[in-house]
């Protein structure tokens, strides 16, 4: 299949319609159901057949992040997520360890796009930047971070966590333009071999570029903003570009790893005005869902798409066994309010469990009717 017919024929996958039976107490202002989108590391995955078999940490910038199962565990694991997800309505599924030598690499991943796709399930892969491997997580491979850097080491920089933090090695400066030729021959190699629908973009942590040339990039976009956050637009204003010109329907999202709260100056998102129009911009709800002010006093932001991220019902996390139907029920109403289109949980824990089963159909539910009463769900 030639580029053209590969992009005309390329879809995001329809949403499979939830059905829940109240009917809502006052008209719901939003058209469409917030949609839901889990997100998960192929190595923490407990669906398969080896679930006792995972990494039980947080994924680092800077350390490689294994994969401790068999090669076939990754299609059975992601197979079995995509069939639930069809079942029960979930939009869509982020799969960071999308590519990697230790499960199959390329054509696993192909075979696991093209089953998602034949049931309506969307597949975005996970995309580190600046550090977390780039587009193929790990193996020798020409859009591998470490390869790539091997073969350019005059392209490694060093990098600060935002404040003074810790410090990141053998990570890329965004304003280097020959990296950034580098992110855009990733996204064009990534649409023509892979059926996804979008990609979900992160830079490393927080990380900030030292070097002059970043300095000047950064002021001379005009707007004041973390650090790391203008260091995200430097990176991903042309490639937002170039993505949304190859596939105008895509999910192509940037990772803030903030909630409203830890923006500065918010309401104001000048980083959303500055990039194309169609960028998603990742929220991490987690901390920010607590906060006093929320959800009223988080209003008054200019509209721009948005997916909330929540640590929730995790293995890292040490929550693998909590029922969260009642914070579902009082957070995902307030994100339909607040505008969010994508909304959703780590999806790594297989739903064997009465617990776990409720805590993704809960998710559902409340995306689809916000006014869902709990009695009602029950």
């Amino acid at each position: 299949m030639n580029r053209r017919t590969f992009l005309a024929a390329l879809g995001a996958g329809g949403a499979l319609a939830a059905k829940v039976g109240a009917k809502p107490a006052e008209p719901i202002a939003r058209v469409s159901p917030v949609k839901v989108l889990l997100w998960c590391w192929d190595a923490r995955m407990t669906w398969d057949d080896e679930a006792d078999r995972v990494a039980t940490r947080m994924a680092a910038s800077e350390q490689h992040f294994p994969y401790p199962k068999r090669p076939e565990s990754y299609e059975v694991g992601f197979r079995r997520l995509v069939d639930y997800c069809a079942a029960n309505g979930v939009w869509g599924v982020i799969v960071w360890g999308f590519l990697r030598d230790a499960h199959g690499g390329v054509a696993a991943a192909r075979d696991l796009c093209r089953y998602a796709r034949d049931r309506g399930v969307a597949i975005v892969p996970g995309v580190g930047l600046c550090a977390y491997g780039g587009y193929y997580y790990h193996g020798d491979h020409l859009f591998n971070l470490d390869t790539y850097l091997r073969k350019y080491p005059e392209r490694a920089s060093v990098a600060y966590e935002e404040g003074g933090g810790r410090e990141v090695r053998g990570v890329l400066d965004p304003s280097l333009v020959e990296n950034r030729q580098w992110w855009r021959d990733g996204l064009e190699w990534m649409l023509e071999n892979f059926e996804i629908a979008g990609i979900d973009y992160e830079m490393g942590d927080f990380i900030v570029n030292p070097s002059e040339s970043a300095k000047a990039a950064r002021a001379a976009l005009g707007f004041d903003a973390d650090e790391n956050i203008l260091d995200i637009v430097v990176a991903t204003r042309e490639l937002m570009d170039h993505a949304h010109a190859l596939k105008p329907d895509g999910t192509f999202i940037n990772a803030l790893y903030r909630g409203y709260h830890q923006i500065r100056g918010f309401p104001a998102v000048p980083y959303a005005e500055a990039m194309h129009p169609r960028t998603v911009w990742e929220y991490t709800l987690t901390r920010m869902v607590h906060e006093k002010a929320f959800p009223d006093g988080f209003s008054g932001a200019p509209a721009h798409r948005q997916y909330g991220y929540l640590h929730w019902f995790n293995i890292s996390t040490k929550t693998e066994d909590r029922d969260y139907v009642a914070e579902i029920a009082r957070v995902f109403p307030a994100a339909h309010a607040l505008d969010f289109e994508f909304i959703g949980t780590y999806g790594e824990i297989r739903a064997d469990t009465p617990t776990a089963d409720r805590n993704y159909r809960a998710q559902v539910a409340w995306a689809q009717n916000p006014a869902l009463c709990f009695d009602d769900f029950r």
